[in-house]
């Protein structure tokens, strides 16, 4: 009878450091969205505390598992990309960093969302609605590639000329993907917190 109810697990020490920091760096890279100014040296730390949560987390939920391994190495390919972004690149070439970077932050979420669904229920809930977050946006820069005008009211059209070397100060989309990441990773906190987020040693 309750063999669905699923109670919150044992937290390791990890699991309550880890939810604190990507909380944490949910908090920063919401807040700093709605601020154009470069504010490096917080900008830098926001992205070294979502690494090192990002880490703490896909510890918990097992690296060697490929779903898990995939979205940590777009995460940190986004980081880098954004790391850059941050210390300066030729005006040239910053809207293809820009795209680099929302598009692996993208599929970071998505891969994460996808190991979500393996989980019991409470977690499943969580990967379904991670998955229609970071589909949408994908969908729409597959999209804004054969008709500029297809994605416009997310800002595709934007970013993609920008990234063609446009000149352009519109990063809407950027600025979407970046929320919808971290609302994501305020969902994924609340889950490691519980501790029902654990390595499970069986294939995904």
């Amino acid at each position: 009878m309750n063999a669905f109810v699923v109670e919150p697990q044992v937290k390791s020490q990890n699991a309550k450091v880890g939810a604190v920091a990507l909380a944490a760096g949910a908090f920063l890279t919401l807040l700093l969205s709605h601020f154009s100014e470069t504010l490096a040296p917080i900008r830098l730390l926001s992205l070294a505390l979502s690494a090192f949560a990002a880490w703490s987390f896909c510890d918990e939920m097992g690296m060697r598992k490929p779903l898990n391994r995939a979205g940590f190495v777009f995460f940190a390919i986004a980081v880098m990309a954004k790391v850059q972004l941050v210390l300066g690149v030729a005006t040239d070439y910053a809207g293809r960093f820009y795209l680099l970077y929302a598009a692996f932050l993208l599929a970071a979420q998505l891969f994460w969302s996808v190991a979500f669904l393996h989980r019991q229920r409470q977690v499943r809930v969580v990967g379904t609605l991670g998955v229609l977050a970071s589909l949408t946006p994908i969908a729409a820069l597959v999209i804004g590639h054969l008709a500029l005008s297809a994605g416009a009211f997310l800002g595709v059209g934007a970013m993609l000329s920008a990234a063609e070397g446009a000149a352009t100060g519109d990063y809407s989309f950027v600025m979407l993907v970046e929320r919808l990441f971290g609302l994501w990773c305020y969902l994924a906190a609340w889950l490691l917190w519980r501790g029902q987020i654990q390595f499970q040693p069986m294939p995904e």
